[in-house]
């Protein structure tokens, strides 16, 4: 061996300051021992080599992050590397390049083996209890073949059965978009977005095949993560036009035409469904138009209604397809933002009360000037 036993201790106490300074993942300093004694080992005896897939497996279930672990490998190679001697024969350092090469993808051969059950096991869940519940069936039925379709993937890695691959346009998914699915997305935009993300979905399974197949594991790593993200992607999607379909069952106020407090809960709680499978943010505004009681005094309660009609008119024009707008009481309104951190929801209500305040209400001649007071929170589904 070229590289002593002396200056792997020096490599690999200079790691562990690495990985206390740069690791988010917890890892026990037995775990790298672990990895000195087998990698002293795999430099004597290449053989060696599958020993890092357990290694891959236990960083796996131990949620190490693997972009974190993939480093601790990349940070040992530059090291070897650095730490040969100046006379040493070129094709030594070659070997040394390649056999870490070889490592990581033993590794990331466990740790993709440990990622994909774990992901079976959550796709099994989404497909058998959240959706069905959640969803109704013109929308359910299309997405649960996707993730079927998903799984048959993960499947075949650990199991190394052959997996089929299906044209975008061909299969149950597809051909839903093309003719129900075009029917029922009402939005062109969604409908768009949706049938984007479906393609690239296809293409990416088709790489990730590649990679499956010439036995390239890390790279399958990033592929599936990015394959599940336009899964999610979809779902979120499909939850956002689920929503909108259940609002429709529930009545509108009849003076503003927003919803109204009895889908609130109900829609709410659909969004922190979507949030804890996204990461994605929800925040709600809480608006309360000031003095309203004086309008009414003022100017009769027919002036009020036209007031309430323009508040909701000027909240509307400041908000996407995607929000919601209910009426909680006589002048109060609740906002609901999908996928809004408090920053942005901050700004959305900054929007809302500067647009009320330069657009007065025209009523029976008279200019009438609004304002309301507004109230921001970031909502956790924990909460």
């Amino acid at each position: 061996m070229v590289i002593t036993e002396e200056k792997i201790d020096i490599i690999f106490s200079r790691l562990l300051t690495y990985v206390e300074k740069k690791f988010k993942s917890f890892l026990c300093r037995e775990s790298l021992f672990q990895i000195k004694d087998l990698l002293t080992q795999t430099l004597k005896d290449k053989s060696r080599l599958k020993s890092f897939e357990e290694i891959g497996l236990f960083f796996a279930e131990s949620d190490v992050i693997f972009v974190e672990a993939i480093s601790l490998f990349d940070f040992l190679r530059k090291n070897f590397i650095a730490h040969l001697p100046n006379n040493v024969d070129l094709r030594e350092a070659k070997r040394i390049e390649r056999l870490f090469e070889d490592i990581v993808n033993s590794f990331s051969k466990g740790y993709v083996e440990s990622f994909t059950k774990r992901k079976i096991n959550d796709l099994t869940f989404l497909e058998n209890h959240i959706i069905p519940n959640e969803m109704i069936y013109q929308l359910s039925k299309p997405l649960k073949s996707h993730i079927n379709y998903f799984k048959s993937l993960l499947y075949s890695i650990i199991t190394d059965e052959e997996f089929n691959s299906i044209d975008h346009k061909s299969c149950e998914f597809g051909v839903w978009l093309k003719g129900e699915g075009k029917q029922l997305i009402e939005e062109e935009i969604i409908y768009k977005n949706i049938r984007f993300i479906h393609k690239n979905f296809h293409n990416l399974i088709e790489i990730s095949q590649s990679y499956k197949n010439q036995g390239f594991y890390k790279e399958l790593f990033f592929i599936l993560n990015e394959i599940e993200n336009l899964l999610l992607q979809i779902i979120n999607n499909f939850s956002y036009l689920n929503t909108k379909l259940l609002a429709y069952e529930f009545s509108k106020d009849p003076l503003t035409g927003v919803l109204t407090r009895r889908g609130f809960n109900l829609i709410l709680q659909k969004h922190f469904e979507i949030s804890e499978l996204t990461g994605l943010p929800i925040s709600i505004i809480i608006a309360d138009i000031d003095f309203f009681k004086k309008i009414n005094d003022t100017y009769g309660h027919l002036a009020g209604d036209e007031a309430l009609k323009h508040f909701v008119k000027i909240i509307k024009q400041n908000l996407r397809k995607s929000d919601y707008v209910f009426r909680f009481g006589g002048e109060e309104f609740i906002i609901l933002l999908p996928n809004t951190s408090l920053e942005e929801a901050v700004a959305i209500a900054e929007k809302i009360r500067e647009s009320l305040e330069n657009t007065p209400l025209l009523y029976n001649g008279k200019k009438i000037k609004i304002t309301a007071s507004f109230g921001v929170k970031e909502v956790n589904p924990t909460e």
